[in-house]
């Protein structure tokens, strides 16, 4: 009996150890299957961290590198051996380890994560790009940072792109801030949402009291309405030029020139317009002005068309009517002369003789007021005249007036003038008559014409050494009658010069003198 007990027991103790057995070998084959699972993702993960295409490396609590991804050292040129074991912050730039060091690092170590950290790296050629960091920690059963992993995104373009667009919208700003003219923008329904200093000054405001206000709250009431209009019809999409008046925070207008275009958001939907203003006001005084100038213009031309008809009418009674008496009082006086002169007494013959001088030289004042009020009213037949050769045939005509004088003439060689040929030979006729005239006293006359450079132009001048004249009366030189010498030491009728000064002028030029009382004159004078 107590064998058998004894084998019942063994046989007991037997089939516990082979359940034993069983779930022990059932325990290891999970065990082993869990291994090699958890091999096979290990496996996995670290061909995921090795060959993606993002920058990933891990740090342990020191910060040193325990591992970093294959475009990690692509992107830095570094081999794997070259940066395991060192500092992650080793890669940094001073400026970006330092923010590391104090402000990122004991964050990340307090909180276990960090995101999009902006941070700059050095590439081993010396290159920096710029990165966005973002990283978390893998902790201990006890909640101990053990190790982290950080995914960094090269942003070095998109950097660029970020700084070349605020570049460009800090000078668009600065460009429009200083405009001369005035910029705004308006929303959709006309109310303002930019404007530049340029316009707020424009009305006497600041900048912020004019936000938000509807553009046509600045409209003078006479072109409020046209103005709406006009602005209504950028909703369909009409672009304008137009002149408007605004009115000033003091009250008063402005005017002021509207270049304006509509804006379209994405949809293409109008979402506002844009508009450059430019004060306009001086031109449309000036224009006004302007408009008042022509019109005393027109009245002023009527006025000298009448003073023209008035002038014809004396020239007429003057030639017709008051020569037809003169001639009378000459030819009764030759009369009484020839037929009664060897009975008349010696002074009443003399009367009679001094009646006849006194009609030719009315007859010749009368023919010298003639020509002279004629000089405007003859056309300019321009064509090119040779000055030198004129100048020299009126030089030889004074010679054989006064064939006995000893005179020097001197003439600048090649002279051209595009001029009416006529009026041009009045006018020499009347300086080079007068320069000859003027030194009549002289022991040796020497006269000169030709040209100098006179402000960019060619002036020409005739010169003398004769009696010359003081420059203090030289105002009244070029007006009708006026002599500045008396009329017994020089004859004439002192209209020569105010004729040679209307010639020029009807040509565009201009006459003026030097003089030296006893040491002779120049005259010069352009032709436009």
């Amino acid at each position: 009996m107590n064998d058998e007990v004894t084998t019942g027991g063994l046989q007991a103790e037997v089939a516990r150890l082979q359940a034993e057995n069983a779930a022990l070998r059932r325990i290891l084959k999970e065990h082993q299957e869990a291994l090699e699972e958890q091999d096979q993702g290990g496996r996995c993960f670290h061909c995921l961290y090795n060959d993606t295409p993002v920058m990933l490396h891990s740090i342990d609590r020191n910060g040193l590198l325990l591992g970093v991804s294959n475009y990690w050292t692509e992107v830095l040129g570094y081999s794997r051996e070259e940066v395991l074991g060192r500092r992650s912050s080793d890669f940094l730039t001073p400026e970006s380890r330092r923010y590391a060091m104090e402000t990122v690092l004991p964050e990340f170590f307090r909180t276990g994560f960090c995101r999009n950290i902006d941070y700059q790296l050095v590439k081993k050629n010396g290159e920096v790009i710029d990165v966005l960091l973002s990283a978390a920690a893998e902790r201990d059963a006890e909640g101990d940072i053990v190790r982290s992993l950080a995914v960094m995104v090269d942003v070095t373009e998109w950097k660029a792109a970020e700084k070349a667009l605020k570049e460009s919208e800090a000078r668009y700003r600065m460009i429009v801030e200083t405009s001369q003219e005035s910029i705004v923008a308006a929303d959709r329904t006309g109310r303002l949402v930019y404007l530049n200093r340029q316009f707020a000054e424009m009305l006497g405001c600041e900048v912020p009291e004019l936000l938000g206000h509807p553009f046509l709250e600045f409209v003078d009431d006479a072109l409020h309405d046209e103005t709406a209009a006009r602005q209504r019809s950028r909703e369909n999409g009409v672009s304008e030029h137009y002149e408007t008046i605004l009115v000033r925070k003091d009250g008063t207008r402005v005017w002021v020139s509207v270049s304006a275009k509509p804006i379209r958001d994405e949809s293409g939907a109008f979402a506002g317009s844009f508009a450059m203003i430019s004060d306009v006001t001086r031109r449309k005084l000036a224009a006004e002005e302007i408009e008042v100038l022509h019109t005393h213009l027109s009245a002023r031309a009527l006025e000298l068309e009448t003073a023209n008809e008035e002038l014809e009418a004396f020239n007429y009674t003057v030639s017709h009517d008051l020569r037809r008496p003169l001639t009378a009082i000459y030819g009764f006086a030759q009369v009484i002369l020839e037929l009664y002169g060897p009975n008349l007494v010696p002074p009443c013959r003399d009367y009679v003789q001094e009646i006849i001088n006194g009609s030719i030289k009315m007859n010749h004042l009368i023919d010298t007021l003639l020509n002279f009020s004629r000089r405007y009213s003859v056309p300019l037949n321009r064509e090119q005249v040779d000055v030198s050769e004129l100048a020299g045939e009126i030089l030889a005509e004074l010679r054989l007036s006064d064939p006995q004088r000893r005179a020097e003439c001197v003439v600048q060689p090649g002279v051209q003038a595009d001029a009416d040929p006529q009026l041009l030979r009045v006018v020499l006729d009347n300086l080079l008559g007068n320069a000859w005239k003027y030194s009549a006293k002289k022991e040796e006359t020497r006269l000169e014409f030709g040209t100098v450079p006179h402000q960019g132009k060619e002036a020409f001048f005739v010169r003398d050494n004769g009696a010359g004249f003081d420059m203090g009366r030289a105002s009244v030189l070029f007006k009708p009658f006026q002599r500045l010498h008396d009329s017994d030491d020089f004859k004439g009728t002192g209209i020569g010069l105010a004729s040679v000064q209307r010639i020029i002028q009807r040509h565009g030029g201009h006459i003026w003198a030097e003089a030296e009382p006893g040491r002779g004159a120049t005259f010069f004078f352009t032709l436009g």
